[in-house]
């Protein structure tokens, strides 16, 4: 039970951490992008204001199809996913360049600033891509474009493409996001680990009131022990000396569900310390039908009928004995509140994971709470006589199955049934 506290500890604040974590580095890394992209429109914006100017008011500017010694590297060759290269354009901080088409989409004119860096085919190229993307504004490989339109003096109507080389921008960005990762994931690493180291200081007033807690249970049920032995010798010695009674068969009964309960008190104490029983391999199928072919006589006493449709060699590694206690609970309380000439069920098959199934008739569905029937000391039935027990079978039932890394549930049936159902992982 500690173990489970401690890494449920963990985990929790782990996950908090992490999305912490996630959330700061979204945020920062966020805003860089929102604030470069901001700064790339402006800048954008400025250059294409000022191409266009020049061109309306005349003045020459190169076409981009002046010779260069080193040609720049096409656009065609660069690759269009993962990441653009930027080796080859970072010595630019932000050169670009105004593309005049007619409404055809062919190339009337190119303006560049004071880099002219591209060639007329290159920029083909980008133009031709842009006009397919049906965008005005974004991205397109590590340029930021903009395309609008405008008249010549002839008042025919111009596409306009403006680029800006943003690949420093963007290598700015993505070592950024690349850095805050790493420090994100330093950092989590390293605070997780103190986590690790305090978490066993931070439990453990938790942990000694639990042992102080299972400790009392364990002393008290062994305290118990002793007057309870002495009632039940004191009530058949004045059994014998008086004869029989209304009141020692009274006495009796009391004395035995104070046994019973002292019993149950016990067990789950001893379930709770977390020792691993030793498990074997054996025939489950034989185990539940023994178990629960022992209730056949009961049932038919109170004109109930029982029917088993249990699957043959079924074999399970786990503690036969414990397992068997299992069934007999699930047994027992289907007994107590199958409805009067109902019937149970029960089934034991395997399909990707062995299940174990008790149903019985139960009128009263609508007033059974699922989700705390393995809860200690529960009753689903208030109004029901003290000898129906004290509602810990079904919390040993749960400590078992959980023990042998199962799952316990109950759900209601259609025509006022029950189901209680066993899942355990095939041997």
């Amino acid at each position: 039970m500690i173990t489970k506290l401690r890494r449920k500890f963990i985990s929790i604040t782990a996950a908090a951490l992490f999305a912490m974590i996630l959330l700061v580095l979204a945020a920062v890394n966020g805003t860089f992008f929102f604030q470069t992209n901001r700064q790339l429109d402006g800048r954008l914006d400025s250059m294409l204001s000022e191409l266009l100017k020049q061109h309306a008011d005349g003045l020459p500017l190169s076409n981009g199809n002046r010779e260069q010694e080193e040609p720049p590297p096409n656009l065609r060759d660069i690759p269009q996913n993962g990441l653009p290269h930027f080796k080859n354009r970072l010595r630019i901080h932000a050169d670009g360049c105004v593309i005049f088409l007619d409404k055809d989409g062919n190339i009337l004119e190119i303006r560049q600033d004071a880099a002219q860096n591209y060639s007329r085919v290159e920029l083909s190229s980008v133009a031709a891509a842009l006009l397919k993307k049906n965008r005005t504004r974004g991205w397109h490989q590590y340029f930021k474009y903009y395309i609008t339109s405008c008249s010549d003096a002839n008042g025919e109507s111009k596409t306009v493409i403006g680029l800006i080389n943003a690949s420093f921008d963007l290598n700015a960005l993505f070592t950024m996001l690349l850095i805050s990762a790493v420090i994100g994931l330093v950092s989590f690493l390293l605070v997780l680990f103190i986590i690790i180291l305090a978490s066993g200081h931070a439990i453990r007033p938790i942990a000694d009131s639990y042992t102080r807690q299972k400790q009392f249970v364990t002393d008290a049920g062994h305290e118990l022990k002793t007057p309870l032995t002495v009632i039940s010798a004191d009530s058949e010695l004045a059994r014998m000396i008086y004869g029989d009674s209304e009141w020692f068969d009274s006495i009796d009964r009391q004395v035995e569900r104070m046994n019973s309960l002292v019993r149950s008190l016990i067990t789950l104490a001893k379930m709770d310390e977390e020792e691993k029983p030793a498990f074997s391999l054996f025939d489950l199928s034989d185990a539940v039908y023994d178990t629960a072919k022992s209730f056949e006589g009961l049932l038919h006493s109170r004109g109930k009928l029982i029917t088993l449709d249990i699957a043959d060699n079924i074999r399970y590694c786990g503690d036969e004995a414990k397992l068997r206690q299992v069934v007999s609970i699930l047994m027992d309380n289907a007994v107590k509140y199958c409805d009067e000439q109902g019937k149970v069920t029960v089934r034991l098959f395997q399909e990707r994971q062995i299940r174990l199934q008790v149903i019985n008739d139960f009128s009263d569905t609508e007033g059974c709470e699922p989700d705390k029937v393995f809860e200690r000391f529960y009753r689903a039935d208030k109004a029901r006589t003290p000898d129906g027990g004290y509602g810990l079978g079904l919390s040993i039932a749960k400590s078992i199955v959980e023990l042998h890394r199962g799952q316990i549930r109950t759900k209601t049936l259609d025509h006022g049934r029950i189901m209680f159902e066993v899942v355990l992982a095939p041997a």
